[in-house]
Formats: C-alpha cells, sequence, structure tokens
C-alpha cells in the first residue's frame, strides 16, 4: 500500500501542477516530495507501468522538471529498468 499511496499522491501534485501551470504560475511550485520513491517504484513490476506514465507527465512540465529528476540521480533507476528481463 505504501508504494500505491505514493503514487496517488504523485499524481495529485501533477494534478495541481497542471492547474498552476494552466494559470501561469507554474513558477512557484515546490518539489514533489513523491519522487524519489517514484524513481524507486520503476523497478517494482507491479506499479512500473504507472509510475512510467506519472513521470513522463512530470518530465513533460519541463526543463526544471528534468533537471530535478537528474539531480536526484534518475540514470541509475534507468539504466536498471533497461537491463531488467520484463
Amino acid at each position: 500500500p505504501f508504494f500505491s499511496e505514493q503514487l496517488t499522491a504523485f499524481e495529485i501534485w501533477l494534478e495541481f501542477a497542471s492547474l498552476k501551470e494552466s494559470r501561469g504560475t507554474s513558477d512557484q511550485l515546490e518539489s514533489p516530495e513523491q519522487l524519489p520513491v517514484v524513481l524507486q517504484v520503476l523497478l517494482s513490476q507491479a506499479h512500473r507501468v504507472r509510475a512510467l506514465t506519472l513521470l513522463r507527465q512530470f518530465l513533460d512540465l519541463g526543463p526544471w522538471a528534468v533537471n530535478l529528476a537528474l539531480s536526484l540521480g534518475i540514470f541509475p533507476y534507468v539504466m536498471k529498468l533497461l537491463q531488467s528481463p520484463e
């Protein structure tokens, strides 16, 4: 339940961020607390598709989101994901 709850919280944060972006106030967004957990969940087969979908939505927010993911160390997770058999 922990990972599911974290993904749901991240999904809610993304909805909030989308609203702020549509109003032109996305520069006031704080970093989502759940992002490190979302990166870890990429390695869980049970939650992988949902985590990838949410991560894509986050990265679509722009360069600041990409930089944040890079600063949290997204590369090792992506490498492990690419090396996994499924």
